[in-house]
Formats: structure tokens, sequence, C-alpha cells
């Protein structure tokens, strides 16, 4: 099997149409949807393999969240950086191969006509990287690209699993809000800072996220943070959160 792409012309349908379309998303009607993408030309095959993958539909997101990471970056580890940045692609598998999933994460927003979520999290409607945050699938290919770490062989997603434990969708937007976060490196040794906070005790909040991308942002100026490898972050991060909290290394209690 292989990955559906939304034509251009069905993609901009969708989107500049929405409101014509919105009440088949807010009922789930699938034979519709089925009927509209069957017209000629609504869709193509892309040369991407494709195995439908078994989602985690936990009641609980905190749970399903970090689960279905690691299901979608699994399922479509193949894919290219580049060919991870399409909004057809995110946008077709949310509407047809992967639409049960868009109904499950969707539930609240389509019982309530949150309009301008379903947007966002269909179509890319911010910036071009930060809609990769924001699309309800692109995400979690992005957050498991961003987190996976090789080098644990006994636990590779590690890091996902802190970065999912607590605010996913808040820390996505967040944290890979930055150029310097596109680089899975840095965003590993920040993470990996981050985690030995959190069991030296500190409890990890949001402001310690915006804090680490505050003062890397701030470095970019004076220095090529691309240059730089995960240990060298991590010290980098653990220095500026001890400073700015005033840590030192005895158990902390927040």
């Amino acid at each position: 099997m292989k990955i559906k792409f939304l034509s251009e012309n069905t993609l901009q349908d969708l989107r500049v149409n929405f409101d014509a379309y919105k009440e088949h998303y807010y009922i789930k009607e699938s034979e519709w949807f089925d009927s509209y993408f069957s017209k000629e030309g609504a869709t193509y095959d892309s040369n991407i393999d494709y195995k439908q993958p078994i989602f985690n539909f936990d009641s609980d997101y905190l749970v399903s969240d970090f689960e279905n990471v690691k299901i979608v970056y699994e399922a479509l580890k193949h894919l290219t950086v580049a060919e991870a940045t399409h909004e057809r692609l995110w946008a077709g598998l949310a509407h047809m191969q992967m639409r049960e999933f868009t109904y499950y994460r969707l539930s609240t927003d389509l019982e309530k006509k949150n309009d301008k979520r379903i947007q966002s999290a269909l179509f890319f409607t911010h910036g071009a990287k930060r809609s990769l945050y924001v699309h309800l699938l692109a995400r979690l290919w992005w957050v498991g690209y961003m987190t996976y770490d090789e080098a644990n062989k006994e636990d590779p997603y590690w890091l996902t699993e802190f970065f999912s434990s607590a605010d996913f969708s808040a820390r996505c937007v967040v944290f890979f809000s930055s150029n310097f976060t596109s680089n899975p490196n840095i965003t590993k040794g920040v993470l990996r800072a981050l985690i030995a906070f959190k069991n030296e005790g500190l409890q990890i909040k949001r402001e310690h996220f915006v804090e680490a991308n505050r003062y890397l942002n701030i470095l970019g100026g004076a220095m090529i943070l691309d240059m730089l490898e995960e240990d060298e972050v991590e010290e980098i991060v653990t220095a500026r959160i001890r400073k700015v909290y005033n840590l030192d290394r005895v158990a902390v209690m927040i």
C-alpha cells in the first residue's frame, strides 16, 4: 500500500470551503468523505510505502499521545524530512487512511464545533514550522523524529516519554517554536538536562522549557548552535537553569 496525497486542488477546496463542508466533519460522515475523495483527481498515490498502524485510543490523552508518537514514527520512520513537511501528505492521512484517529483525537472539538481547532488540526493554518507541531498527525511524527534517541538501544523513546508526560500540545508549540530546535542534537540535549533536574526533584514546568529556549536563542546570536553536541547543550542548559532558579546539587524541592 502507498500513502495517498491530496491533490493541490482538493486541499485548497477543503481549506477554502470549510464552512460548506464542516457539518460532515461534525457528524463524522465517513460515507461523504469516501465519496468526495473517490472523485477523479482528488487524490493520488505517492511512492511512499505505507502499512496501516494500530493507534492507541486511550481516554487519557497523556497516555495515548506518547503511545501514538511511537506508533506513527515507527510506521513512517522511512519518511525523509522533506517529505514530512508536506501539508498534502498529513492532510491526506488525516482525512483518509488515518481518519479513525482524527475522529478520536478531535472528538471534543467536533462535538463542540470548534472550527478553529478542527482546521488547525487538519490543515497547516500557521507558519510552515509551527503548523508541523499543531497538526494532529504531523506533530506525532515530528516529536518522534526530534526526540528519538538511537544511542539508547534499550529505550530509544525515553526522551519522548518525558516530553509527552504533561502538556503535550502546549509543549509542542512552545519547545519547537525556535529555529534552533530543528536540530535533534539540541532538542535532546535540552531534554536530557531537564530530565536530570526532574530526577533531582524539580517539578518541570512550561517555564523551564521557555527559559531553555530563550537562553539558547540568545546564545545563537554569538555562536553556531548547530555545531554543539548533545552533551554541550545539556551542560549549557543545566548551568542556566541552576543560575536562574538558584538551584544547588542537593535534592531540589519545588
